[in-house]
């Protein structure tokens, strides 16, 4: 399988891309895969039983053809927390030395990979993961996706992105994570059952286990990062008058914090020991979030309390997006 001198040198790599509904995303996402100077022994695409002509258009680009690609189509949308899950399992039997993970919304330069595995860490058997800068398309940097986890979750500082000081991380989101295999290996994939959101900060304190996640500051990954977000005129009254600046979910995306609280007391819980008095902190400042910023606060807050209640107890019954979609028609009906 590997085949020239750099390859053997520097490290097989394959890829995995996590994908539902963007077929646009992904297609800019592919060609970027496949122009990487250091060429890529496989490139998985885990696809959640997208519904929007996915498939079809891989095939009317060529890119089914291509022998490095598989596509792997799941029976249903099990969330990025499955779609990672899936990924990380394929991948990780192949005889490769390093898994590359991304959304479909990732979009690397043609060196990224190269320049990423001839960083210092990367010839350090004690780094478990390679995290690149992540950029938006305006390129700022987005922060939120390194950092540290003291309590909660950090952002890593601006200034830290010093080039050639490839500092400990504590979290990394999957967007350009490099992983190697022997560490994914080492501990299970993410967890399935998260559904979506804190499956990454999950699976990271499992990997700081066998190593260390490194920053490569020196280069970065480009992130379209389409959001769920929105703004009301609450949030933009706060964000304006205040160093915040969190957006608002609609209430027709609720379901992700729904999983989200219920995933990240549940993390709190089993790797920081939070007592359940300090669950209830933790809850209350999602209920604060919601007054503060969201639409249709007061319906929000006993479901947030319950997934926490659900995370204390660890239990994982997610109300999937098409379960909240007839939830919602049957209250229009009713209304």
């Amino acid at each position: 399988m590997i085949e020239s001198s750099e390859t053997a040198t520097r490290g097989a790599v394959c890829a995995a891309v996590v994908t539902y509904n963007r077929k646009d995303l992904l297609v800019e996402c592919l060609d970027a895969l496949l122009r990487q100077t250091h060429r890529l022994e496989r490139i998985f695409v885990i696809d959640n039983a997208s519904t929007d002509g996915t498939q079809e258009l891989l095939r009317q680009r060529g890119l089914l053809d291509e022998e490095r690609l598989e596509h792997v189509l799941l029976e249903h949308n099990s969330g990025g927390a499955g779609g990672y899950a899936r990924a990380v399992e394929v991948s990780r039997a192949l005889d490769v030395d390093w898994i590359w993970l991304m959304d479909d919304d990732a979009e690397p330069s043609p060196d990224t990979l190269a320049r990423l595995l001839a960083a210092p860490p990367a010839g350090d058997e004690a780094t478990a993961a390679l995290c690149p800068a992540v950029v938006s398309p305006d390129g700022t940097l987005q922060l939120g996706a390194r950092g540290t986890f003291h309590g909660r979750p950090r952002p890593l500082a601006q200034q830290a992105y010093v080039h050639g000081g490839h500092p400990e991380l504590g979290f990394a989101t999957f967007v350009g994570m490099l992983v190697r295999n022997s560490v994914a290996r080492a501990t299970a994939p993410p967890r399935a059952d998260f559904f979506i959101w804190a499956d990454d900060y999950e699976w990271c304190f499992r990997l700081r286990r066998h190593g260390s996640l490194r920053l490569v500051a020196e280069v970065s990954i480009l992130h379209k990062d389409v959001g769920h977000g929105f703004e009301t005129r609450r949030s933009r009254l706060i964000n304006r008058f205040t160093p915040l600046s969190y957006g608002a979910t609609p209430w027709s995306g609720f379901w992700r914090n729904i999983a989200g609280v219920r995933n990240y007391v549940w993390v709190k819980k089993t790797y920081l020991g939070e007592s359940a008095l300090g669950a209830v902190g933790t809850v209350a400042q999602f209920a604060l979030k919601a007054l503060l910023y969201d639409e249709r606060p007061l319906m929000r807050i006993p479901w947030i309390v319950r997934a926490g209640i659900d995370g204390r107890l660890g239990v994982f019954q997610t109300i999937t997006p098409q379960e909240w979609a007839l939830r919602l028609r049957s209250e229009e009906r009713a209304g």
